[in-house]
């Protein structure tokens, strides 16, 4: 019962965070961890024992599965060379250069310990990352190359942390060769085990017909995948994405209830499994913060090293992107200019990966685990709070003396286009056919300029009576031609729809403003009068 209590407690603790946070100004990411440091220092408070390496697996699937629905193909497509820099290259390199200088600096520190512990702080967190940039008014093409990132980053730390503690554990040297095979064979079988789950789970969703059912489905499905990749020993990180992308793109684009059920749906869920696994995880650093037999300050000054080494790799790899996009004409979105250097390597915050990554070693096998909890929780101090309250300042500033407006988008504007032009084509049909009048496909069209426009138009009733035609109609009459207005609407908002989810396999295309137009278009739809016999 104690243990219930205290979940419970953790998940409203969390909704009192995010609520806090949304008053003051604060990114709940942020505050969640101050909150979380703050509880730890109470005495006497009680703590659920859980397995350390329980942790990733009950937590990770779903908020890689709610942060993957939101991209799309396309975005890989145009973003493939910024995931291999990113989420591959930069990882093995801060690895490389986060050990050796935890070897350097930590007395009698093996090398398959160092590795472990730098594979634990070597990949931003993504959930973080997002929670903190969008607010702050990071440009976008900004915020797709730190989602891009995030989706994939967690891999490559996982099968190098994998290598490094398995190496500890037998006494044995780290195979590099073999790890590299490894990540590879466990990409690729991820990639086409992801697939080939989200093609068919599409067709499930779409059979359940319920939006409750397919959202009900959609919350097993990361978990089963995410622990079969386990058992054959490929990515579970890359299938989930994988299979969330395909699923997303797959489903019905008329079902806008079923989208509507879902976009809410996986936002209380990422928001509720971030604050139990942030708990959680705080409750197991106490444990180590209060245990007398290890020594508090040098893990300290461990952890402080360690951040800063973390910012100048980032920072000297950004660097040297800019550099690359120049020469190779903006082949990647971002950075293409000197003020996304800064704000990419402030922005890459360390989260939950590397709290659960470092509570599931082994004491046995790396006896420092106590001391690495230590220098964890101070990476993410330095990494998530410090950037977290500084980047709006940030972004502000440079907004003031610098153009940090996103460049010209036109695949996204042809998108939102031809998603319009496939509505009003709806439009023109009947008109054609006299199904309706000029004043009717008048309004109808008024109205329709919401796919392209981010103004909100007034969706009120089209309804037929202001003429003095429609005036003298009997009252049958007027009901049937104001329920032809409402069906035609309802079939040019569903055709831009189809144009829209399309869209998303389209390189360049931001899937953000795709998914936000779509939301917009859902609630029109489902605001429409229903059918009447």
């Amino acid at each position: 019962m104690t243990t219930l209590i205290l979940i419970l407690a953790l998940m409203l603790a969390t909704v009192l965070t995010v609520g806090v946070g949304d008053r003051i100004g604060l990114p709940w990411p942020v505050l969640l961890l101050l909150v979380t440091t703050a509880v730890m220092f109470i005495p006497g408070t009680p703590t659920v024992d859980v397995e350390p390496h329980l942790i990733l697996p009950l937590a990770l699937p779903p908020l890689l599965w709610a942060l993957a629905r939101r991209t799309s193909w396309g975005m890989f497509q145009d973003q493939w060379r910024s995931i291999l820099s990113l989420s591959v290259m930069l990882v093995i390199v801060t690895v490389a250069v986060v050990s050796g200088v935890s070897m350097w600096m930590i007395p009698g520190l093996s090398l398959a310990g160092a590795v472990a512990l730098a594979a634990a702080v070597a990949p931003p967190d993504p959930v973080a990352v997002e929670a903190v940039a969008e607010p702050a008014g990071i440009p976008r093409r900004i915020i797709g190359t730190l989602q891009s990132e995030g989706l994939f980053n967690d891999a490559a730390s996982l099968v190098i942390f994998s290598a490094a503690v398995t190496a500890a554990e037998f006494h044995d040297e780290i195979h590099w060769l073999e790890a590299g095979g490894t990540m590879i064979y466990s990409a690729g079988v991820a990639v086409l085990l992801g697939w080939v789950v989200g093609h068919f789970s599409a067709r499930i969703v779409d059979w359940l017909d319920s939006p409750v059912a397919g959202n009900a489905f959609t919350w097993v499905l990361p978990f089963i995948l995410y622990l079969v990749c386990e058992e054959i020993s490929v990515s579970g990180v890359i299938a989930v994405v994988v299979a969330a992308v395909e699923l997303s793109s797959r489903l019905d684009a008329t079902a806008a209830d079923t989208r509507l059920a879902g976009s809410s749906f996986w936002e209380v869920i990422e928001l509720l499994v971030t604050g139990l696994a942030f708990g959680l995880m705080g409750m197991n650093v106490r444990e180590s913060i209060f245990d007398d037999a290890v020594e508090h300050v040098q893990p300290i000054l461990w952890g402080l090293v360690i951040s800063l080494v973390l910012i100048l790799v980032r920072g000297l790899w950004m660097s040297m992107l800019l550099f690359r996009n120049g020469v190779r004409r903006g082949i990647y979105r971002a950075p293409v200019r000197w003020t996304d250097v800064l704000l990419l390597t402030w922005a890459g915050m360390r989260g939950l990966v590397t709290f659960a990554l470092v509570l599931s070693i082994s004491p046995d096998a790396i006896p420092m685990r106590e001391e690495f909890t230590i220098v964890a929780f101070v990476v993410l101090l330095c990494t998530m709070v410090i950037p977290g309250l500084t980047l709006p300042w940030l972004t502000s500033m440079l907004t003031r003396k610098y153009d940090l407006r996103d460049l010209e988008d036109s695949a996204t504007e042809e998108a939102l286009d031809d998603a319009h032009r496939a509505a009003m084509a709806v439009v023109s049909r009947e008109l054609a056919t006299g199904s309706i009048g000029p004043d009717a496909a008048a309004r109808i069209s008024e109205r329709l300029q919401i796919i392209r426009s981010t103004s909100a138009l007034d969706d009120g009733d089209d309804g037929v009576e202001d003429s003095d035609e429609n005036a003298q109609l009997r009252r049958e009459r007027r009901r049937m031609a104001a329920r032809k207005l409402v069906d035609i609407r309802r079939e040019s908002l569903n055709e831009a729809q189809r144009s829209l989810a399309a869209s998303r396999y389209r390189r360049g295309v931001d899937p953000t403003i795709v998914a936000e137009k779509m939301h917009e278009l859902d609630r029109r739809l489902l605001a429409l009068p229903k059918d009447e016999e």
